[in-house]
């Protein structure tokens, strides 16, 4: 079990490097300044939602997860027993109020259905849910409906949910590659940048009613 300097704040699990802790906040910098919102999509113990709400101070961060575990990705996923055994959003919620300011808005639900009701454009989202491929891929087509330009879609487990796992259908980086080209990575922490309105993004700026309808 890892505790920050802070001994109110607990992290059961090493998911979330310092480094791609410090990845993340450079990614936010970068989107100072655009309209939109802040999304995290999978939080656990909010090692990484820290770092995003801390970086994005003073705008709000939605925090999106269920809490309950990877419950997408397989029906016996370690997460699951895990949630059973203790209850992550309680720890969740010590964790931001002890290290952050005030700024983080859980919303506890399923992805899917965070980014279908959103009333509002994204300017950053970052998913780190389940990494099975069509949760991964439900996930970036959804955030991407939202997408300012200019606004970036960042991520984990580029690496360890690799397309050749089976298991996970490709998973992280079969979805990222599919969908997003021009994306880059650094280990596990990938990112893609919203350089130009596609068609898509023309339709949902002028006609969000329609779309949401």
């Amino acid at each position: 079990m890892k505790n920050t300097q802070n001994t109110s704040v607990t992290f059961s699990e090493d998911w979330y490097s310092d480094e791609q802790c410090k990845l993340l906040a450079s990614v936010v910098k970068s989107v100072e300044g655009l309209p939109g919102d802040l999304v995290e999509i999978g939080c656990w113990e909010g090692k990484s939602t820290v770092s995003l709400a801390n970086a994005c101070y003073p705008a709000i961060l939605f925090a999106v997860d269920t809490w309950q575990g990877n419950l997408d990705e397989a029906p016996d996923h370690s997460t699951i027993a895990k949630a059973r055994e203790r209850d992550i959003f309680q720890t969740f919620k010590n964790n931001i109020a002890a290290s952050t300011k005030g700024n983080v808005r859980p919303q506890q639900m399923r992805s899917t259905d965070f980014l279908a009701g959103h009333q509002g454009q994204i300017k950053l989202c970052h998913i780190d849910a389940c990494h099975d491929y069509q949760s991964v891929k439900n996930e970036i087509k959804g955030a991407l409906k939202l997408l300012v330009k200019g606004g970036v879609l960042c991520g984990d487990d580029f690496m360890s949910a690799h397309r050749n796992r089976k298991d996970l259908q490709g998973g992280v980086e079969r979805a990222v590659r599919e969908l997003l080209p021009g994306f880059k990575y650094q280990g596990n922490f990938w990112w893609w940048k919203n350089t130009s309105y596609s068609w898509w993004t023309k339709f949902t700026t002028r006609f969000p009613r329609l779309v949401r309808a």
